[in-house]
Formats: structure tokens, sequence, C-alpha cells
């Protein structure tokens, strides 16, 4: 998901930056430190796209059950759990629209600069200098001198006063290919545009371009003292365009201080070797499950309810998803076809809600909580290894086993054309709440067969007395209300017929 990369691409970034800056921000190593500023870059963008699989991973490594869209069929979230729901898809859509929003505004600058550039490049008289550069003199001496490339922008006063001093500048700017680094790190401002790490990295990259510049000027025996008056006098000038290396470039008092500075002592560039554990750190975070779980989360939810029969009280039980196969923490090498339940996840929801229970003393002990369920799919589609790895009370843990270990065999998960054991994890939250005798509900309390909560109710669909195997397959979207009546209720309307409950479904017309 393209909100959850940008995060995780926004702290390697964060990271990266702060570690370089630190280390290698005030020593004299200016073609190391802009190697790494740049290779910082691609680091961020490709580490949120690696995960890291093990042969023995621990218990919290692995991936969530595969559930994928069929859970929208069977009921239609309202009240709290609707307003809850709503409020995330809002939150995330408009972050989206923030998002994109910034992303165009930020992209129209860059190039509304580089028209502008262009224009400016058509101007003026243009010279091919032997080193095979395009020399453009623009009339007057406002303009501060810049390189674009194999373009050296320079006013005709410049030209006439101080030629080798500007010219070997912006030369070396050429030579040093900055113009892709400025475009590169122009590309990542755009991406992650909200992130104050992708423009102190620009700024901290454009700032090392001046130093490598300034070295190139000295090194050609300009004297010092005259380069940095010229600096000052040209500190004044108008730097029009984002996409060029220009010469008056801000922090003028550090290129000054730069230039007096000692040489770095050579063992000081093991400094650089610090974005090795960074990345590693950046590698061990994302892999947590917990990471992918709460990313996962912000694009899949889905909830199945039970009723309890002859009581007050209703569970309900929660199947949570997580990513596509290619994202989830396995317990061995990448599966490319995962392990299916016999007749696919809509039957394993039948099955679920057909056999599991809410545990009588955990009900009058009133005890509840999500009970994650590890297990195994082995390559002979059985059931192994069946563990609770997060424990809610005695008999609910129990319960959550029994029905994992109940479950028949799946269709194994496969690697290049082999069988390979699959390990899964199936949170299951079993909540208590109190219901009245008459009152109308969503869909997703009826009960889909009493196999495992006793006789089946009664139901009524448009005044029609029908079986619940056609309850099970009416579309959710053509329920107009569904009506519950229990106990004494139940039975003054519908006689002895309504002893175990009655549902009544009125459809939409």
């Amino acid at each position: 998901m393209l909100f959850v990369y940008q995060l995780k691409v926004g702290v390697c970034l964060i990271g990266f930056y702060l570690v370089l800056k630190l280390l290698l921000g005030r020593e004299t190593f200016h073609h190391l430190y802009r190697a790494m500023l740049l290779a910082a870059v691609p680091l961020s963008l490709l580490l949120p796209l690696v995960h890291v699989n093990s042969d023995e991973p621990s218990a919290l490594g692995q991936g969530l059950i595969i559930i994928e869209g069929v859970f929208a069929e069977v009921q239609q979230p309202t009240g709290e759990a609707l307003q809850a729901s709503s409020a995330l898809s809002s939150g995330i859509r408009l972050a989206y629209i923030i998002y994109m929003i910034g992303l165009a505004v930020v992209v129209l600058w860059h190039v509304a600069s580089q028209v502008r550039l262009w224009k400016l490049l058509r101007q003026g008289r243009v010279e091919r200098m032997p080193d095979g550069t395009w020399l453009h003199i623009l009339p007057g001496g406002k303009l501060a001198p810049f390189s674009y490339f194999r373009h050296i922008v320079i006013s005709q006063q410049d030209y006439d006063e101080n030629p080798r001093e500007i010219l070997t500048h912006e030369q070396a700017h050429i030579a040093h290919w900055h113009s892709a680094d400025v475009l590169l790190s122009n590309l990542l401002v755009a991406l992650q545009w909200w992130n104050p790490a992708a423009w102190l990295l620009r700024r901290e990259l454009q700032q090392v371009h001046e130093y490598e510049a300034d070295e190139a000027v000295l090194e050609r025996g300009v004297d010092a003292r005259q380069y940095q008056l010229l600096l000052i006098r040209k500190s004044v000038g108008e730097q029009l365009f984002s996409m060029a290396n220009n010469f008056n470039h801000q922090s003028l008092k550090k290129r000054i201080r730069m230039m007096t500075t000692k040489k770095s002592n050579r063992w000081q560039q093991l400094r650089a070797l610090a974005v090795v554990p960074v990345a590693a750190l950046a590698l061990v975070a994302f892999a947590q499950p917990e990471v992918e779980s709460i990313a996962e989360q912000v694009k899949y939810s889905a909830t199945l309810s039970y009723a309890a029969p002859a009581d007050t009280l209703k569970y309900s039980a929660t199947l949570s998803y997580a990513a596509p196969a290619d994202t989830l923490k396995k317990a061995y090498d990448s599966v490319e076809k995962m392990p299916e339940f016999p007749g696919g996840m809509s039957e394993m929801m039948r099955f679920v809600s057909d056999n599991i229970r809410y545990p009588k003393d955990a009900m009058e002990a009133k005890k509840e909580g999500r009970a994650l369920v590890e297990f195994v799919i082995e390559t002979d589609g059985s059931i192994s290894d069946v563990s609770v790895v997060k424990e809610v009370y005695p008999s609910i843990d129990e319960e959550a086993i029994r029905v994992v270990k109940s479950m028949p065999k799946w269709t194994p998960g496969e690697q290049d054309g082999k069988k390979v054991r699959v390990k899964f994890m199936m949170p299951i939250t079993f909540k208590l709440q109190g219901s009245s005798e008459n009152k109308t509900v969503p869909l997703e309390i009826i009960p889909t067969g009493g196999k495992g909560n006793g006789p089946d109710p009664l139901f009524i669909v448009d005044g029609k007395e029908v079986s619940s195997d056609v309850v099970i397959k009416i579309d959710s979207k053509t329920i107009e209300s569904i009506t519950v009546l229990k106990d004494k209720a139940a039975v003054e309307v519908y006689g002895a017929k309504g002893k175990n409950g009655v549902v009544e479904v009125k459809l939409k017309k």
C-alpha cells in the first residue's frame, strides 16, 4: 500500500540523514559524503520492499490467515464498528488526497522551474567551449551564474570581470555530474514532500556540491582570499532554479569555513560504515509482524459474529487477515501457492461458525479477549503444531485450539512446484455483549447452522418459513431488516415452532 510504503521510506530517510549528518557532515571527505547521501536514497526506497524469511522463525514472525473479501458478504457492520471503520477509511482517504495534492504541487513547481530554465537558455549569446560545454552569456549583471548538465549560464558583467573563477567553479559542477544528483534529490522531495528529512538531505547534497566545486577552484591555483571575496559579492544574486547548480548557493559561511578547515584523518572515513546497522535495523523493524499487521489492517478488516443460544449473551469471533501471500512471514521459503481450505475461505467461515462454541465457564466468568492461534499446514494438508501464542482464558484457549485441530485437510502450499509446510496465525476474538428479547439486528448474528450451538431457530423470509441454508445464501445487500424474537415473544407469535427463537428477514422491494 502506497500510504504505508511512504511511511517506511520516510523512517529510513530520517535514520540515514541523521547518522550521516552527525558523523560526516563536518568532515572534509566531500566525495565520500556525497556518495553516502546518494546511496541513502535508493536504500530508503528499496529497504521497505525487502522481506526477510527464516527457516526457524519465532511465533511472532509469521503471517496471518488470508481471508480476503468473503466476510463482506456475511455481515454489514453497524453501530460503533461501522463508525470506527468509516472514520478509519475516511482518515486514510483524506491522508491520501492530501499526499497527492502535495505531490502535484511539488511536481508542478519543479516543472515550472525547468520550463523557465529552458527559456533562459535560449536567450543571450551562446559559445561552445573547448571541453564541449555550452556557455550562455546573458546581458546585464543581476543574474547569478549557474550550471545545468553541460550548460553554463553567466551574465555579461561576470564574464567580463571574473570569468576564470566562475567558469572553473561551474565546470567542476559539470565534471562531477552534480545536475544528476539534483534531479534525483528533486524526485525524492516530490515523493516525500511531507518529510523534512527529504528536504534536508537535498540541501545537504547541494552543500556538498559547492564544497567539491570550491575545492576544484582552489586546486587550479586561484587565490583563496580573492575567491572568498568573490563569493561574498555574488551572495546577493538571485537564485532562480531548483534544477540548477547555483554559484551563490546558500550557507556561504560554511563554504568559507570548509575552505580553511584542516583535512580530516583518513581513518574517520570508517564512520560511513554506520549506515550498515541503520539498514539492518530497518530490515529487522519492517520484518516484525506487529508492523506488518498494523500496516495491513489499514487495508483489510472483517468481523464474523455468532449468536449464543438460550441466554442473553452473544459472542463474536474476529478473523483478521493480512497481506497477499508474497508479503506474509512464512515458516520456510516463500510460497508461490498458498494453502487453501477445502471449498475456499467461505467454507472455512462456515466450518468455524458450525463448530466453535463459547465456553460456558468463560461466559459465566465474563471472560473475553483475543486468542492468537498458531498452526502449520503440512505438505499433506493436515494441521499440526497447534498452539496459542497469546492466551486469553484457559477454556477459551482450549476452544480455539480444538476448532483449529478439527479442521479437515487443506490443499497444501507449493513453492517451485513442490509442496511445502506453511505456518499460519489465526486471531479469534471472543466477546460478550448483552441483547434484549426483541431487537432488530444486522445479519452478522444470524446463526449459520446450529450444529455447534443447539437446534436451528425458525427462519421467516418475507413471511415464508425457510431453512437455514436458504438464509445463508441471501445476499446481505438485498436485506432491508432482520428481527430476532426469543423465548416468550417468539412462542406468542409462532407457537411451538418458535421455542428455539425466530429470525424474521425482510427483503428490499
